[in-house]
């Protein structure tokens, strides 16, 4: 009985003990509810996940901003990784398995590191010694590329550690720079956490943004007390989705040439600025465009931030005269073969006269078409004061767009100042506008309205934006399309303003004559206009223009070129005008090579594969690899993955490897010679146009990193 008793106390305790327990789990429950503390400890427990990261750790995977192209698929900018180098000091940061993940032969790291980040030697010892968690190693260690960083892995010295950072790269350096513009790089702090994001500030880049920022995804981790993550502790993952595409109108090889020519005019000249552009005259495509002064993009190593050829108003001289006797011809009030006496035209007698440019010496009494190709300025006031209807002429700069500012794929464009609207009407500004002086007009005017020379009276618009593309799904999100404008001239207008056009380039004694060609029947108008400064005319200072079109019979390009200087030479301009051209022509007319029983292949990715098997699988599909580097594995290559190539054509495999040699490059086009370029990581400079027959370094030689190399073409 004893027994049965003592168990059935020890039972009761037991049930108090649970109760007790019970009571105080709910009354704790109850207490962090109402306080947020924890009853026992006191600890904040919402302090204690949040420091914890919740048992989480969340990665942001950044998405790939889209890449612009040219219209050739060549890559203007894009996406590019580069690395920055520390080093972990600190003896409690470990690996896993309890190995050493910081350096632990400083002296070792020191002297393998030197020569693969150029930094001396001590330098680098100095900053291993210090006393702390880590270090850098300033300049030295920062936008390391791929190829850097694999050179520092192969060493597998334990504690040297990378950032990686993405940043925007721009492969051709200045090309069409300040239509191009550039994206960079911001920070911001949100929700505590630093984030970057690469976002477009300048030119496409900017008014293209929204359709180059792609989705950033997210990836969740399990981690323990101190943040670390557990192995296979992935919880959810949510990609990335890329921006996307954005194909330009812009062709490299036009671009190259006209590039080309202006840096050799600007030269010659001693230009400060200059302008230059070419349009596809049935389109609006802009196939090529240079501003100078310019900027690299990856440097933006800018001196001036107005883009010349859009937003620059300048007085161009007669080039403008075009459109005074397109107006006069369409309205029929003009015959060309009717006279008037040159040299001199006096608007008011108590002022000077309006004078021709050979001092007002004139040539006699002349036909007014004479009078367009030897560029008289007194034609133009003849015409204005004695047969133009005023009324129909300003309708028709108000039709042809001229003094309205406007945009072109969202980059805005200026103005220019109507000069007569000004001064309370004056006679002189509307007189002086018609050759081209007193208002002014931007390059992009000058050439959209001298495409309707080409479009049956028509005027095309201008734009430099051909498509958008989903980069995955490689749909179009947009297309542009040709627009143009209300009918301004009549066909038989288009036909003797073309005759006109022609006479100025094609005829001995024309103003133009220096920019006729043998090849193409170029047709246009000089023109050159004097230089406002602080509301006076500099001496002798002048702004020099063309305009024109090419071919005469059916125009297919609208070329417009101005640069200022004191020295004006139309030799020097023509050489740019006739490259930039017979570039152009050669490209829209290039004619498909005749097929030929060929095969082709669709390059696969060879990254991370080893060197030999990339060869084998080439070869065997009768494509030519070249390998940059010593290494035994393929870290790049050159063209991308889904090439499609027909047989012989070269293919470029990126080694891990160190030691590089110069190739032949003799046949090599200038993509495969900057490819090689990027890769080995050479200074290459490019001089002609065409295919390399010589090159500055000799084949075998060993390359060092950023050293010069030029190459010759034709």
């Amino acid at each position: 009985m004893t027994m049965k008793k003592n168990s059935n106390q020890s039972a009761k305790i037991v049930l108090c003990i649970i109760a007790l327990v019970v009571v105080a789990l709910v009354f704790n429950v109850v207490f962090l509810g109402v306080t947020g503390k924890h009853l026992v400890s006191g600890n904040d427990i919402k302090d204690y996940a949040k420091n914890r990261g919740g048992g989480q750790k969340v990665e942001t995977l950044q998405a790939k901003r889209g890449t612009i192209y040219s219209s050739d698929n060549e890559v203007i900018a894009s996406d590019v990784k580069k690395y920055k180098l520390y080093a972990v000091l600190s003896k409690t940061r470990l690996t896993a398995d309890k190995k050493p993940a910081y350096v632990v032969d400083k002296k070792e790291t020191a002297k393998k590191l030197a020569p693969i980040i150029k930094m001396d030697e001590d330098k680098i010892l100095e900053r291993l010694n210090k006393n702390t968690y880590q270090v850098e190693f300033g300049s030295y260690g920062n936008n390391l590329s791929a190829l850097v960083k694999d050179k520092i892995d192969a060493l597998n010295l334990p504690g040297l550690e990378f950032t990686e950072l993405t940043s925007r790269n721009y492969r051709y350096g200045d090309f069409a720079s300040y239509e191009v513009g550039y994206a960079q790089v911001l920070t911001e702090e949100l929700e505590s956490k630093t984030t970057q994001s690469i976002v477009g500030q300048m030119g496409i880049e900017k008014t293209y943004n929204d359709e180059l920022t792609g989705t950033n995804g997210q990836k969740i981790y399990l981690a323990d007390n101190n943040n670390y993550i557990l192995p296979n502790g992935i919880i959810s993952e949510t990609a990335p989705v890329a921006g996307n595409d954005v194909y330009l109108t812009i062709d490299t090889d036009i671009q190259t040439e006209m590039d080309l020519q202006m840096k050799k005019l600007i030269e010659a000249q001693k230009a400060d600025k200059a302008t230059c552009a070419i349009m596809e005259a049935k389109t609006g495509r802009i196939l090529a465009v240079t501003n100078y002064p310019s900027f690299d993009p990856n440097k933006r190593d800018m001196k001036n931030y107005v883009d010349l050829f859009l937003n620059e108003a300048v007085e161009p001289g007669s080039v403008f005269k075009a459109f005074v006797y397109a107006n006069a011809l369409n309205d029929g009030r003009l015959n060309l073969k009717s006279t008037y006496p040159s040299g001199k035209f006096v608007y008011d007698k108590k002022l000077k006269p309006i004078r021709d440019w050979n001092k007002g010496e004139g040539w006699g009494t002349i036909s007014y078409e004479k009078g367009f190709y030897y560029s008289s300025n007194t034609a133009i006031c003849n015409m204005l004061t004695k047969i133009t209807d005023k009324e129909s002429l300003l309708q028709d700069y108000e039709d042809l767009g001229f003094f309205k500012a406007g945009e072109v794929d969202g980059l805005p464009t200026g103005s220019g100042v109507a000069g007569y609207k000004n001064n309370d009407g004056r006679l002189v500004e509307y007189l002086t506008t018609g050759y081209g002086q007193g208002s002014t007009f931007t390059g992009l005017q000058l050439m959209r309205g001298y495409s309707a020379f080409a479009n049956d009276g028509k005027m095309v618009e201008p734009y430099l934006v051909e498509k958008v593309v989903n980069s995955e799904t490689k749909e179009n999100v947009y297309q542009a399309k040709t627009q143009y404008s209300k009918q301004i001239y009549s066909t038989s207008t288009v036909k003797k303003m073309r005759d006109l056009l022609s006479g100025v380039v094609n005829l001995k004694g024309s103003t133009g004559y220096p920019y006729h060609m043998d090849d193409i029947r170029l047709i246009g108008k000089t023109g050159t206009g004097q230089v406002a400064k602080d509301g006076r005319y500099r001496s002798n200072y002048y702004t020099n223009s063309f305009v024109g079109l090419a071919p005469y019979d059916d125009p297919e390009v609208v070329v417009v070129l101005w640069y200022q200087s004191y020295a004006g030479s139309a030799v020097n301009s023509a050489k740019v005008v006739n490259g930039v051209v017979r570039a152009a022509l050669n490209k829209i007319n290039e004619q498909p090579v005749k097929k030929v029983e060929t095969s082709t292949f669709v390059l696969d990715s060879y990254l991370n594969q080893s060197v030999d098997f990339a060869k084998k699988i080439l070869t065997s599909h009768q494509l030519s690899p070249l390998t940059i580097g010593d290494g035994k594995t393929v870290i790049d290559q050159y063209p991308k993955a889904k090439t499609e190539l027909s047989s012989k054509s070269r293919v470029f495999l990126q080694t891990n490897g160190t030691n590089i040699t110069m190739p032949s490059m003799e046949g090599w086009s200038r993509k495969e010679a900057e490819a090689f370029a990027s890769m080995a990581n050479i200074d290459l400079k490019f001089e002609g146009v065409g295919s390399i027959y010589k090159q500055s370094v000799t084949k075998g030689t060993k390359l060092k990193d950023n050293q010069k190399v030029t190459v010759y073409a034709k």
